[in-house]
């Protein structure tokens, strides 16, 4: 318990540091993605619906969704899981920022998605339904694990460059481990759970 204190408080910390600026930043990237999203579907309807069935059907192939369109709850775990991971890992690749690829990937995927659906005349109440239960802790998770990467990109590139201000790798692992570990990770599961039996059951309400 004392040692699980030591880790809490460490994450607080870091938490109130210069992470938290770039951790906002992602968030507000994240939102801009979005509405790149809604308009590319608004502008290009043919192409969104492209773009969502070419989801769907990557979904089918990792596993994570039935026959009956039903979802695997601990395929749907390590999915999520991986892409969180490879999100924060990216960022070991100096000066590209290949997070921030991530970040407008999913951003403007959930935009595309809160288009068709509008565009469809479907009941906001139904998006809603489908984003909100299980997007309450797996967007942020995201962003989260996103920032991760970004900062550890940040600290490659001061790396690279020999910058005064590069923060021991070591120290900073240990960091971007604590938000993986004891944030994301909770989230996602609590996420992949409700994705599977809660969210359902919440848009068969408007169906």
């Amino acid at each position: 318990m004392r040692w699980m204190r030591e880790q809490l408080t460490l994450l607080r910390e870091f938490l109130r540091s210069d992470f938290r600026r770039i951790l906002l930043l992602c968030a507000l990237g994240m939102v801009f993605a979005c509405a790149l999203g809604c308009g590319f579907s608004l502008a290009r309807p043919d192409a969104a619906m492209e773009v969502i069935g070419s989801f769907m059907e990557q979904a089918e192939q990792s596993g994570v969704v039935d026959e009956s369109g039903g979802m695997f709850v601990f395929a749907l775990l390590l999915n999520n899981w991986r892409a969180m991971l490879f999100s924060a890992a990216y960022g070991f690749v100096p000066f590209i920022f290949l997070p921030l690829f991530s970040l407008l990937a999913n951003g403007a995927l959930l935009g595309i998605t809160a288009a068709v659906y509008l565009s469809n005349e479907m009941p906001l109440g139904l998006l809603l339904a489908g984003i909100l239960p299980h997007g309450v802790f797996e967007l942020p998770a995201l962003v989260l694990s996103i920032a991760c990467g970004v900062y550890l990109c940040r600290n490659m590139c001061r790396l690279a460059t020999s910058n005064p201000r590069r923060i021991p790798m070591v120290e900073l692992l240990g960091d971007l481990l604590r938000v993986l570990v004891l944030l994301v990770a909770p989230m996602t599961v609590a996420a992949a759970f409700i994705e599977c039996y809660v969210t359902p059951v919440i848009m068969g309400l408007f169906l």
